[in-house]
């Protein structure tokens, strides 16, 4: 499982935080989530092309894309400007970062995140990726179920949703893990922890509570009840088959998602996220549009978030 710690210490499956002088606050990690490649199986059958699996590299993206539009004229890879949808788990796969551990720095100028920048931002010259100006209007999804485009990244908690949501493409599609730079290289996805789903203000000497809480949370709690009801994996270790049940009916491979649980990487984020994020964004479109070179574009975005970061 991956554990959260905010400001204070982690107890076991607790992120535990000081709350003021009359006791501690102990917030309860909600859901977790990874992110992963949904393909059109059909568009893959039409141009011959073998479905992703665990070996398919940055190459095999590409590839499979050039291939689908040839054969069928529909959109291959998707490639979105979205950072946990986007290129964040690029950014990770060719062993670069978008903070460095401590999260006082950015790495958008290191050289292993600037190659997967131009990777991922040059996808858009190709015939067979839409252009920002296209997702302004219309996300990922909406294009992916129109049957207009072959694959994007999706997290799985909007899996149930979708399947619930366009019945007529059920079977139609399915999900794989995410791709590797090239062989050998470690594959990533970018996962989230919801940080809290309850919270408990305790008394110094109440501490005896600590030990049955995540039991009773397992049994009881929301935690359970969120995998259930099929809205997001719980966070609570051991609790990811009640999320999978709830996709028995359908033909999707939803392990994929729990499998990469095992080298996903933390979701990027610190206490001065609120203040960058939209700015960096706002960078990132100026390199799509052509208004900024790449170079220069990455620059600003570490700049961005150092400096947010120092404050």
């Amino acid at each position: 499982m991956l554990r959260y710690c905010g400001k204070g210490q982690v107890l076991g499956d607790l992120a535990v935080q000081r709350h003021g002088s009359n006791g501690t606050l102990y917030a309860v990690p909600k859901d977790k989530d990874t992110v992963g490649l949904v393909y059109n199986k059909e568009m893959f059958d039409a141009a011959g092309v073998a479905y992703p699996d665990e070996n398919w590299t940055w190459d095999d993206l590409v590839s499979a894309s050039e291939k689908i539009y040839a054969a069928t004229g529909k959109y291959g890879y998707m490639a979105y400007a979205d950072d946990q949808l986007g290129y964040w788990n690029f950014v990770y796969q060719a062993g670069g970062y978008i903070l460095n551990e401590d999260k006082t720095k950015a790495g958008f100028t290191q050289p292993a995140t600037e190659k997967a920048m131009k990777f991922y931002i040059g996808l858009q010259q190709n015939d067979w990726c839409p252009d920002q100006t296209y997702f302004a209007e219309t996300a990922p999804g909406t294009a992916f179920f129109s049957e207009k485009g072959a694959m994007f990244l999706e997290g799985d908690w909007n899996i149930l949703a979708e399947l619930q949501n366009y019945p007529e493409m059920v079977g139609k599609w399915d999900v794989a893990v995410l791709q590797v730079p090239r062989p050998g290289k470690r594959r990533r996805s970018c996962d989230h922890l919801q940080r809290s789903v309850l919270r408990y203000c305790c008394q110094q000497q109440e501490s005896g509570y600590r030990e049955g809480y995540p039991e009773v949370l397992r049994q009881r709690g929301g935690a359970a009840h969120s995998g259930e009801s099929g809205a997001a994996i719980p966070a609570y270790q051991g609790l990811e088959d009640t999320w999978a049940g709830c996709f028995a009916e359908y033909p999707i491979n939803i392990q994929c998602f729990i499998e990469m649980f095992e080298y996903s990487i933390q979701s990027v984020n610190n206490a001065s996220r609120p203040e960058w994020k939209s700015k960096v964004n706002d960078e990132l479109l100026k390199i799509y549009a052509g208004t900024e070179d790449i170079d220069t574009g990455l620059q600003k975005m570490q700049d961005i978030v150092d400096q947010a970061s120092a404050g």
